[in-house]
């Protein structure tokens, strides 16, 4: 389909327009050219059709806020390995050794990693002639009686205009161990060792590396249901209304865990060099890479060897489940994005899934939401651009409502070297007491007046299901075009749910903010019968649903 952006995103797109013709053939052909290829690719949970058979190597969420207890640092979460069955023993989840985990910052605006946190893991089996992960019960993360262990090294890899600079701020750091059970691990043994997981490493970073709860929540099996949303009726044929009424969602990740990585950077540090002070924006995006040759010998034994092939990208959250189409996803997972305008400019396939994103279809289909405007120029700018405001807007603040004229840049590069790239970006500058709004609003996150919440950067209790769905019915249009001849519906905020507010274990209040490992020994998951017991047999002893 043509490019009929507006006038602002097109000026964007103009400053790129210079990429050299063989560049765009050679990335159009790796889209289009899959066959004969051993690719593979990865984003979020099992959404693209490769990764799903490379689970280690599987990106599930990307995190980036500024830490609400340290309001000096931003806080970079990536989470891997999706759906972990607590109880996945004897061979327990963990890091691959032969997966080079990383976690990007582009300071600058070109789509390129200027500072990488690369994560190399090593697992260290104490005697080989047990099945068991642990012999006895454990006190402390190098017990005796733990039989697996998980070492860790976290390179940054500095990249300019300078060169290239890599620095080891911590090597020998040691992963908690999973969450067995009460038996093999006391409640206050565990906690201690997930505490301990918690490294302060060169520059006064902090880092965590280890089994978490899947910080994510989100009702799978009625959106993958024809986007039946439980909290409205199915408007098609034949489709029985639920016994009782309208159900409430149900958290298909509830009960589940997997490894996540956090670090706890000093702003300082993430901002370019050369203009701290005006440039405070950050893209972030979290890749998994693997050596192009491995070889398995007859009795087991694997060597790896070559270069290191990116297998895995995430950015924005569900660009790769619910905007990028099947013939895409896997080659999408090996772009960086400094490709991702020549590839979007060369793909009418990807400009049609962006411009007019079959979600939108799919809302206006079943439920009647009304389209806002072809080519959906907001969404454009919310996933490749960042955002700065066509209208003015007002936002909630400890001082009270704020109003932000037109022109103002919530977390848009303003480099002259900018370029629309998929990532997650956040504007450094919004912080906890300043302008946040003093009560978070995690449910609408920036749409609701929340200058911290998604889509600026993303905090681990932001909802972004419901906040990606009011976007695709229209919520930022006005905002972010300047058109006012469409206004979304503001009684669609409380339709255009999953009925799911938050996570099933409580967030913390300090680095890693990440919930504990639910427990093996006492796992349970999520169903609809659960969902609807009352609270006091949810909360007796013997029919307890809490993992730990």
């Amino acid at each position: 389909m043509p490019l009929n952006l507006s006038s602002r995103a097109l000026r964007q797109a103009r400053t790129v327009l210079l990429i050299a013709g063989a560049a765009v053939l050679m990335i159009a052909a790796a889209l289009i050219g899959l066959q004969g290829a051993d690719r593979a690719g990865a984003s979020s949970h099992r959404e693209a059709p490769l990764i799903a058979q490379d689970q280690y190597a599987d990106t599930t969420d990307v995190y980036a806020f500024v830490s609400p207890d340290v309001t000096d640092t931003v806080t970079l979460i990536a989470s891997w390995v999706p759906f972990e069955l607590p109880e996945g023993g004897p061979n327990y989840y963990r890091f691959a050794d032969d997966v080079l985990y990383e976690i990007h910052v582009d300071n600058v605006g070109d789509g390129k990693s200027h500072l990488t946190y690369q994560f190399n893991f090593n697992t260290v089996i104490n005697n080989p002639n047990t099945f068991l992960y642990n012999t006895g019960p454990v006190g402390n993360a190098v017990d005796t009686d733990l039989n697996v262990r998980q070492y860790y090294t976290v390179t940054e890899v500095l990249s300019n205009v300078g060169g290239m600079t890599t620095t080891v701020l911590g090597s020998n750091l040691i992963v908690p161990p999973v969450n067995i059970g009460g038996k093999s691990m006391s409640a206050a043994a565990y906690e201690a060792m997930f505490n301990a997981g918690t490294h302060t490493v060169l520059g006064g970073i902090k880092v965590f590396a280890g089994q978490t709860d899947d910080p994510f929540w989100v009702d799978l099996g009625a959106v993958f249901d024809l986007l039946s949303l439980r909290g409205q009726p199915y408007p098609g044929p034949g489709y029985p209304l639920q016994l009782g009424g309208i159900t409430p969602g149900l958290d298909a990740l509830s009960g589940f865990n997997n490894h996540s990585l956090a670090l706890q950077v000093p702003i300082a540090r993430l901002l370019t060099a050369t203009d701290p002070v005006t440039n405070t924006v950050i893209g972030v995006w979290a890749t998994s890479s693997r050596q192009s040759m491995k070889t398995i010998a007859p009795l087991g034994s694997v060597t790896q060897s070559g270069d290191w092939v990116q297998i895995s990208r995430l950015g924005m959250p569900l660009v790769n489940e619910a905007v990028i189409p099947l013939a895409l996803k896997d080659a999408f997972n090996g772009l960086k994005p400094e490709q991702d305008l020549s590839v979007y400019l060369s793909s009418p396939l990807l400009q049609t899934s962006i411009l007019t994103p079959e979600l939108q279809t799919l809302l206006n289909a079943l439920y009647s939401v009304p389209n806002p405007g072809q080519p959906r120029a907001d969404i454009f700018e919310i996933f490749l651009t960042g955002i700065d405001l066509n209208q003015p807007f007002t936002i909630t603040t400890p001082g009270g409502p704020l109003g932000l004229p037109a022109g103002f840049n919530v977390n848009k590069f303003m480099s002259g070297s900018a370029q629309p790239a998929e990532m997650l970006r956040l504007n450094a500058a919004f912080k906890p007491g300043e302008v946040c709004a003093p009560t978070p609003n995690y449910k609408l996150g920036l749409l609701g007046g929340d200058a911290c919440g998604f889509p600026n950067g993303r905090r681990l209790q932001d909802d972004v299901i419901d906040i990606e769905l009011l976007a695709v019915a229209g919520a930022a249009w006005q905002v972010t075009t300047g058109d006012t001849s469409f206004s979304m519906n503001p009684a669609l905020v409380g339709v255009l749910n999953d009925n799911l507010n938050q996570n099933d274990a409580p967030f913390r209040a300090t680095f890693p903010y990440l919930a504990a490992p639910h427990s093996g020994q006492r796992h349970f998951h999520t169903n609809l019968y659960a969902s609807w017991l009352m609270p006091i047999f949810k909360n007796a002893p013997m029919l307890s649903l809490r993992s730990r």
